[in-house]
């Protein structure tokens, strides 16, 4: 396995980074439910289909934990969390629900300590990085082109 990256130049004028080349990951494909489940099933006992059951309760469930305050971890994959934007106000009794302009997610990747003693992120461990030796393969599956 590999992840693979793309050069690029920046184009953003009257900045310090205009015409210095910088690099992207290349997104290759897209992959689906079934494809996981295919994969998860290669890799133990379990049926595709029970692997597609519960990954297809993952998400709403998830949902339901995050929305009920609640920190949701994933082992090896890691812990999500909703979160708030908000406009100050003057005192705590003028603060209302007005001032809250956004709701997002905020994911924390799981990570361990490695030999040498670094925080190593689980998702990013052992990953080998490659130039995508091909850049129309991914330019056609951006633009469609």
């Amino acid at each position: 396995m590999q992840l693979f990256f793309k050069k690029y130049v920046s184009q953003v004028k009257n900045s310090k980074m205009f015409g210095k080349w910088y690099a992207r990951v290349a997104i290759t494909e897209t992959v689906g439910i079934e494809e996981i489940a295919q994969k998860m099933q290669d890799n133990c006992t379990l049926k595709r289909s029970d692997i597609l059951a519960v990954l297809s309760e993952l998400g709403p469930t998830v949902r339901d934990l995050l929305q009920d305050s609640k920190r949701v971890k994933i082992p090896y994959l890691g812990a999500f969390k909703l979160k708030i934007k908000t406009t100050g106000a003057d005192s705590a009794d003028e603060f209302t629900q007005a001032n809250i302009t956004s709701l997002g997610v905020a994911f924390q990747p799981e990570t361990h300590v490695s030999a040498d003693k670094h925080r190593v992120k689980e998702l990013t461990s052992g990953c080998r990085m490659t130039e995508l030796p091909d850049y129309t393969r991914v330019k056609s599956e951006e633009t469609g082109e």
